[in-house]
Parts: structure tokens; sequence; C-alpha cells
């Protein structure tokens, strides 16, 4: 029952320091990503509501960043306070296990590393795409929004197929001057088609006024001429429009959109390496949060002083010193990984990797 009691006070302990705590970092940063886009905001002078709107949507993914390292210095802070009214003290004393301690916080961290990852590919995805949207469309007024219309536009497609188009129009649906190479799983061209329209309709492109020609060995077997022609792929509209993301963004991204993506491009044969490091990198990093939780419960116990101001700017120190490598670690994992350095689950694991071992060797410093 005192253990229960315990527990109870602990978690409530942890849980009011770790909302104050993450609404601070999101707030902040928040200020610095105001003040990095100030001048863009200036140069297009968007409407406050659209300025309110986009930084609204940028919560959620700020928030998902932070909350790992958010958690780190809750329990720093807590443990600190712990210390100044030696409250941790008294649990030693009274024979309290460390494990018995330190119990409810690893069970928040790893329910709050799930939940995380279920947010990460339902509200953040959404929101984030949002806010992109917002910032591209209506505050930097970039004709369809940047991408709608492309010219000249090469995509990798389902099944081996090559798109060339000169003009395409996703909104509409619709292609123009087509070029459509299938080429089989040595890289040889099996069949070309040449129309000078397609049009999209539910789960085909309509070609029309056309040629198709097929290959056998490389060698042209057979022409074909035609007025309409359907070619039924899984290539939508949408799926021709491709943004490249930075390494950050890289952690907005829908983990069953990369999967997709990852899926097409094993089937056609080609460098899967750089979605699959994503991918493994978004599955990586929601569990920092349980991992910062077992580097937390375990300084307190190997560096502690009676002064809560020493604890809390030990713990602040800490906390910044590994975001800091954290963060740069996953950089380094990505860039090894893309280049083929690294296998893309090591690549994308690392730093959780990195930082798990450290954390099982303060604990085992602290059993000790």
């Amino acid at each position: 029952m005192q253990i229960k009691i315990l527990h109870k006070y602990i978690l409530k302990e942890l849980i009011k320091a770790y909302i104050m705590i993450l609404a601070g970092i999101v707030t902040f940063i928040l200020i610095s990503s105001f003040l990095d886009e100030v001048s863009v905001l200036l140069r297009n002078k968007p409407a406050i509501t659209l300025i309110y709107n986009y930084y609204l949507f940028k919560i959620p993914f700020y928030c998902a960043q932070a909350m790992p390292f958010a958690m780190l210095f809750s329990i720093l802070l807590i443990f600190s306070n712990f210390n100044r009214f030696s409250e941790l003290t008294a649990m030693k004393a009274a024979g309290i296990d460390f494990y018995q301690i330190v119990k409810p916080i690893l069970i928040f961290a790893i329910a709050m590393s799930f939940f995380s990852l279920l947010v990460n590919e339902t509200i953040v995805s959404k929101a984030y795409d949002k806010a992109k949207y917002i910032k591209d469309s209506l505050i930097e007024k970039k004709v369809n929004g940047g991408n709608e219309i492309k010219r000249n536009l090469a995509k990798l497609g389902s099944e081996g197929r090559i798109f060339y188009v000169k003009y395409f129009d996703s909104v509409m649906g619709i292609m123009k001057n087509i070029c459509v190479l299938k080429l089989d799983k040595d890289f040889n061209v099996v069949e070309r088609l040449d129309a000078d329209q397609g049009t999209w309709q539910k789960n085909k492109w309509l070609l029309t006024r056309g040629v198709l020609r097929t290959f056998v060995n490389s060698t042209e077997t057979s022409v074909e001429k035609f007025k309409t022609y359907e070619l039924k792929v899984k290539d939508a509209p949408s799926d021709f429009i491709v943004q490249k993301r930075s390494p950050e963004d890289s952690l907005a991204v829908n983990v069953f959109r990369l999967m997709n993506q990852i899926k097409i491009l094993k089937q056609s044969g080609f460098n899967y390496q750089e979605e699959e490091v994503n991918f493994y990198i978004k599955l990586a990093f929601p569990f920092a949060t349980f991992i910062m939780a077992i580097l937390g419960v375990s300084l307190p116990f190997l560096f502690s002083t009676q002064r809560s101001f020493v604890n809390a700017a030990i713990g602040f120190i800490f906390t910044v010193i590994v975001s800091f490598f954290y963060m740069g670690f996953i950089t380094i994992g990505m860039a090894m990984g893309n280049a083929g350095q690294l296998p893309a689950f090591v690549a994308g694991w690392i730093s959780n990797f990195i930082f798990l071992g450290l954390g099982l060797i303060f604990l085992w410093k602290v059993k000790r």
C-alpha cells in the first residue's frame, strides 16, 4: 500500500513537471522559428490569422520533437526537488529499492513513447502538411502551391515503369506529351508508350493518340498505334508530386506513405535506401522518450547535492548536451545510411542504440 502511494506521488510530480517543461520547450521553439521566418513574413505581409494558423499547426510537430528531452529534464527536476526536501534520502532510509522508486517513471515513459508513435502517424503528419500548405500557398503564394503543375517531369512509377511528361497538372489529373517506359529486373526496356495526352479516370490513365511498342532482348517486336489506350496503374496524380524534405522534416512524414514508396521502389528495382532510413528513424525517434527516462533516473543517484539550484542547473546543462548529441547522431546516421555506409536499420536506430547503452551503463553503476 505504501509503495502504491509513493508511486502515485512520484507520477503526479512527474506529470506536472513534464507538462510544464514540454510547454516551455515548445514555446521556445515557436519563438525561435518565428524569429527565423520573420523576414519571409514581413516580405509577404500575410494576415494575422494565417500566421496564427501556420504556427498552430506546427505545434504538434514541435511537441513530438520535444517530448524525449522534456522527459529527461522533468525527471532531473523532480529528483532535484526530492533532494531539496530530503525525500530521496527518506526513501533510501526506509529501505525502498532503487527500482521501486523509478518504476512508475519508466512505465510512464514507455507509455508516452507508444503514445508519441501513435500521434506522429495521425495528428502530427496531417497538421504538419497543413502548416506547409499555409506557408507555401497562402503566405508565400507560390504558384499552385509550388507543386501542382510540373514541366519536364520524370517520375518512377509502379511495376517498373518510368514516366516522362512534358506537362503535368495534378489538380486536373492531366498530362501531355507522355513517354512511359516499362523495365524488367535487369533494366531492359520491355514496353514503351508514347501519347499526346493522358487523363486520370479513377484507377487508370486514359491515353490518347499514341503508339505502343514492345521489346524482347532490346529488340523492337511490335508497333501498335492507338486513338485511346487504358493504362491501369496505381500511380494517381497525387503520386507524381514529390516534395523534397529536409532531415528534420523526415520526422513528420507518415510512416505508411514511406512504406508505400519503399514498396514501389522495390517492385521497380530502384534504390530505396533513403526512404528505408527515414522509415526506421520514424520508428526509432518516439522510443527516445523511454531512453531519456533511463538516463534521467540514473543521473540523480550518481551526481547529486542537497542544493536544488545546483541540481537543476546540472539537469538543464545535461539535457541540452544530450539533446545536441542525440540529434547529431540522427543526422550522422541518416547521412551514412543514405550513402550506403550503414544498413538502413542501424542508421535509423544508431542514436537510440548509443544512448540506450549509456543509460544501461548508468543503471549498472547505480545498482553497484
